[in-house]
């Protein structure tokens, strides 16, 4: 990509991410109100997990890592910082919720990958040529197994808190750009590609209140680490 036709692409990743960091901020901050005026102005107890029919929203902030692939067979693991997480699960028995998860992340490759250009295909070590935009999108199944034990025990350690686990998989699209200091380099050019993802997870949440709460996670595939705020809808 030469010229007029780079510039154009460049102008266009930039000003999409910028689109989309606006949107996304717009967004967080007005969750984060709701969140808490929620959080103070409640004093129902809240559940954990209800089951069939319950519905959550989740909010998060956290780090993702994906391995992608693009048009010109560039294969690579992203590690992804500042990633925003929304994922909404629906209730569809006592103790599994099912449901999906989107997000936006910014890319700094972190480890070596393989390249399949023209140029000496094979493997490179580190160098961090490249920044990009992915965009996950996966699907989830939770199982809700502290509700499990609070049911069999007869206990309610289960009202406020929920302690999960689950798989996750999914895809989407990645916008790979060139860094600065490479831009007249031909090993490098920028391309679209996708992101591939698939893995278990674990997540806590606890509600102080009846409908607003807090969640962490953990795992592998559509993040490593993220956390944030939760609806009960």
């Amino acid at each position: 990509m030469l010229g007029n036709e780079r510039f154009l692409y460049d102008f266009l990743i930039f000003d999409l991410i910028i689109r989309i960091k606006k949107l996304v901020m717009k967004k967080v901050k007005m969750m984060l109100l709701l969140a808490t005026l929620g959080l103070f102005s409640s004093n129902v107890q809240a559940q954990g997990f209800g089951g069939s029919g319950s519905k959550y929203l989740q909010l998060g902030l956290g780090l993702n890592q994906h391995y992608s692939i693009y048009s010109d067979y560039d294969r690579a693991y992203n590690t992804n910082y500042g990633a925003f997480n929304l994922q909404m699960e629906f209730g569809v028995h006592k103790y599994i919720g099912l449901g999906f998860v989107v997000g936006i992340e910014t890319a700094v490759r972190t480890s070596g990958y393989y390249y399949g250009g023209p140029y000496a295909s094979g493997y490179i070590a580190p160098s961090n040529p490249y920044w990009s935009v992915g965009i996950p999108i996966g699907f989830i199944a939770n199982f809700h197994f502290l509700q499990l034990i609070a049911d069999k025990t007869g206990k309610n350690f289960a009202d406020k808190m929920d302690v999960y686990g689950g798989l996750n998989i999914g895809s989407g699209p990645v916008f790979r750009n060139v860094r600065k200091k490479y831009d007249d380099n031909p090993y490098y050019d920028a391309h679209v590609g996708a992101l591939f993802f698939i893995g278990p997870h674990v997540g806590f949440r606890y509600f102080p209140s009846e409908k607003v709460g807090v969640y962490a996670e953990a795992g592998y595939g559509k993040s490593l680490i993220t956390g944030g705020v939760v609806f009960k809808m």
